[in-house]
């Protein structure tokens, strides 16, 4: 649902937020900032009469969304102690909840100390902070060059309490003295195989993508430890996803993947009691790969999502693009590249 966006910051003056947004908002071509984005500097303010300020601006303008920005400053008690953080929640972010608008909460990551991953810290205080919230994404700043004004930023959805985790994603940025340009960055198979936000199936299947490779490689590849590697390439070879190459080094057998487009798969006939029933051999039917083929032969949701397009075209062509992308392309991020695709689909 798109509408107002307040943002409640707790950290910079307007003049400074004012800047920022005016560069952002240059950078996705937009002339002005957007009527709708609405500002609360709380400096020298109370976080009560902070919030209870932002509460009245949510009901005045029908926000539907409130950022935080961020917990450190705004908590009220000890972060670090589970009750107050509780009281917290209750008192000052249940009630946005209550009215039906989201919140976001920017926190910070506790210390990285000496052998610890970035992957692996969590917000700095109690778990609750973490416990309470319905959806947590861990942002890591990478590489970055002065020179060229650029940073790169990977997002990690860490825990969902509804629906699917994303899978990790980076967002490259562009600064200059005009604007700021932000663009969406799919990682490739080694960066994948190491985000432990991914299960270890999905990490050696990504290690395996740019070809076949021992256990030992596997292991360097994900940071898994051998034995998990050992099991859960057992795993992938009895579903038919992986086999031996027939390449040998020492002891050690060199695994592929298989080739997911043209692979038989086995399904037990339904209600089969017999022991010595037979399996059903089926093909998988390959994937579209272009719009086109996705609109010949569409799966049973597509006409449900175009109806909705037909309802209100402004609203539903991002998603039903997405939705698309997602098959064709196994990213729906990417929409914008089948969008005119989809646009003579429609007509």
């Amino acid at each position: 649902m798109h509408g107002p966006v307040l943002y409640i910051d707790f950290e910079l003056d307007a003049d400074e937020q004012q800047r920022r947004v005016i560069q952002l908002a240059k950078g996705m071509n937009k002339d002005v900032v957007p009527n709708d984005l609405l500002y609360v500097s709380t400096l020298g303010v109370r976080t009560d009469a902070a919030i209870e300020f932002a509460f009245r601006a949510c009901v005045d303008h029908d926000v539907v969304m409130v950022v935080l920005d961020s917990l450190g400053p705004a908590m009220v008690g000890d972060m670090a102690a589970a009750r107050d953080v509780i009281e917290f929640h209750n008192h000052y972010i249940a009630p946005f909840k209550a009215i039906g608008v989201t919140p976001i909460l920017i926190d910070h990551q506790a210390r990285q100390q000496g052998g610890e991953g970035y992957q692996s810290k969590g917000a700095f205080g109690s778990a609750y902070k973490e416990h309470l919230s319905w959806s947590l994404i861990q942002v890591e700043a990478g590489e970055r060059s002065a020179e060229r004004g650029t940073l790169n930023v990977r997002l990690r959805h860490k825990k969902t309490n509804f629906g699917a985790l994303v899978e990790p994603f980076d967002v490259s940025l562009s600064f200059s003295d005009e604007m700021i340009v932000t663009q969406t960055r799919h990682l490739t198979p080694q960066d994948l195989a190491q985000e432990s936000t991914l299960n270890a199936v999905d990490r050696i299947t990504a290690a395996l993508e740019d070809g076949p490779a021992y256990p030992d490689e596997i292991v360097e590849a994900t940071g898994l430890a051998r034995s998990t590697v050992k099991n859960k390439i057992n795993e992938l070879k009895k579903a038919g996803r992986a086999e031996i190459t027939g390449e040998t080094q020492g002891q050690m057998e060199q695994v592929g993947l298989v080739d997911s487009r043209t692979r038989p798969y086995k399904e037990k006939s339904a209600k089969s009691t017999s022991p010595t029933s037979p399996n059903v051999m089926k093909l998988v039917p390959p994937e579209p790969t272009t719009v086109a083929e996705l609109f010949a032969n569409p799966p049973s949701w597509l006409p449900t999502q175009i109806k909705k397009y037909h309802e209100d075209p402004g609203r539903h062509f991002e998603p039903l693009c997405a939705a698309v992308a997602a098959v064709v392309l196994e990213d729906g991020l990417r929409w914008e590249e089948v969008a005119e695709e989809v646009r003579r689909e429609l007509s």
